[in-house]
């Protein structure tokens, strides 16, 4: 595909031809000709999926809102011969009071970023939409942007299997939470303890402080009723930039 152009969306790929309507949330737009639209869809029962909108450019958006990023409704869409085209969009929740925080919304467009470069078109994943969905509501709830960043990279890992385990080294197995004092890396494998490490190449570790460590365990693990009360008293790691940096971590096993 030349650098620009928009993908193609042919009747073998996904829906038959006719009206469908499907339930998501809009991940990515990119202008198209003239007052048109691309736009990237996670749906349910569907994945992520490419649909043309045409008066969605412009001044004059003919969908209102409903072709914004972190817009989830119900989208009517219609198959012809060569192009999946969005026809109208019942817009169930906007998100507005995340687009009015600086950094609610720098973390609910990263989700939408890394699900972006990552979902496979057209595979059905409704656990991580409901994943995403849970995250943008307790990001909407006030929860902490990086703690909730940790927490839905971590579960989104745990999802597809290949989640590096936050309690246990991942060479030996022993714990690295019951010694808060003992050393801790992070490396390309998972979290190492201190007699781990041997003589691996020291460019791929990154130490981890216990707070972090624990931190980052707790956000990822706690059960929901549990997570939000001890998010609240949390902010002051949250704000590091280590946990920034674990984040990033955690994509890179997805």
């Amino acid at each position: 595909m030349k650098r620009g152009q928009l993908p193609r969306l042919d009747v073998e790929d996904g829906f038959p031809q006719g009206l469908h309507r499907a339930s998501g949330v809009v991940l990515r737009r990119k202008d198209a000709r003239a007052a048109s639209q691309s736009l990237l869809l996670f749906l349910r029962s569907h994945g992520a999926i490419w649909v043309s909108a045409p008066g969605a450019g412009g001044s004059k958006n003919r969908f209102g809102a409903g072709t914004e990023p972190l817009a989830w409704g119900n989208f009517d869409l219609y198959q012809s011969p060569r192009r999946l085209y969005l026809k109208g969009v019942d817009v169930r929740e906007a998100f507005w009071n995340i687009r009015r925080s600086r950094r609610a919304l720098s973390a609910a467009v990263s989700w939408c970023g890394e699900l972006s470069s990552r979902l496979p078109v057209r595979a059905e994943s409704d656990n991580l939409l409901s994943l995403l969905w849970g995250s943008m509501k307790n990001l909407a709830c006030g929860i902490d942007p990086t703690l909730l960043c940790v927490r839905f990279a971590w579960r989104w890992g745990n999802l597809w299997g290949v989640a590096p385990s936050l309690d246990s080294c991942s060479s030996c197995g022993a714990s690295i939470l019951d010694d808060p004092g003992g050393a801790v890396l992070r490396t390309r494998i998972g979290l190492l303890c201190g007699r781990c490490v041997g003589g691996r190449d020291e460019a791929l570790h990154k130490p981890m402080t216990p707070l972090i460590l624990r931190d980052i365990f707790l956000s990822a693990t706690l059960p929901l009723d549990k997570f939000a009360p001890w998010a609240a008293a949390s902010v002051q790691n949250a704000a590091s930039r280590e946990m920034d940096d674990c984040v990033q971590w955690l994509y890179s096993f997805l």
